[in-house]
């Protein structure tokens, strides 16, 4: 029977069996390296959480940039040394509904993902009773994927790519963000801004907007 195949065939299959070794060794190395990097990620936040100055606590709703995107926050941030500007944050996300276009088409996913947050705060000067409690915050740092979002087609003979994936477990991408605080007492303030991925994965830019409450155990608020 083997010898039977045409030369063609067996190009054929051989082209095949190189295509499905490359595709799982790509899939085993970007896992690999997604693995290191989260690593990296939770050994640099657990080095941050140990330096404790006074812990503050944040829990935000969000909404997506589509109509029924929307999804919530908790996060932990402190200072770098007492009386910094400087913060460090560490976030749970999950913002559900969110679009990604392709064939043609709409799909919509969820994404749950913990972030990892450089931040600088910065305190209005004013003399108006407003302003003089706003506090302006600019972010940046990466977030890790704790979701699969995938689409799967029918079993099809002779589809080479059966499964679509939008992004993995562990994926890593870019974030930044612009927020502001507005205390309300000495540990309990406001916080409301807009969170922003240039690109997720197979997804392109994700924004949410959002506001919540913040509380600092410990000394008050000195922002």
């Amino acid at each position: 029977m083997i010898n039977n195949i045409s030369n063609n065939e067996q190009e054929n299959l051989a082209l095949q069996t190189t295509h499905v070794q490359k595709t799982i060794m790509s899939k085993n190395l970007s896992k690999l390296r997604n693995v290191f990097a989260v690593g990296g990620v939770f050994i640099a936040t657990s080095f941050l959480a140990s330096h404790v100055n006074a812990l503050e606590i944040a829990g935000n709703f969000h909404k997506g940039q589509e109509s029924t995107s929307k999804g919530y926050s908790f996060a932990l941030a402190d200072t770098f040394t007492k009386g910094s500007n400087l913060y460090w944050t560490v976030a749970y996300s999950s913002l559900d509904d969110v679009k990604v276009e392709w064939n043609n088409d709409e799909l919509f996913f969820k994404i749950d993902t913990i972030d990892a947050l450089l931040s600088y705060r910065h305190k209005i000067q004013s003399y108006n009773s407003f302003f003089k409690n706003l506090t302006i915050e600019y972010q940046v740092g990466a977030s890790a994927a704790l979701t699969e979002n995938k689409f799967t087609w029918p079993e099809t003979p002779g589809l080479e790519e059966e499964v679509r994936y939008f992004s993995e477990k562990s994926d890593i991408n870019a974030v930044i963000g612009v927020g502001a605080y507005y205390k309300l007492d000495r540990n309990t303030s406001i916080n409301f801004g807009v969170k922003y991925q240039p690109s997720f994965s197979e997804f392109g830019a994700v924004t949410s907007a959002y506001i919540g409450l913040s509380y600092r155990f410990g000394r008050g608020l000195d922002y």
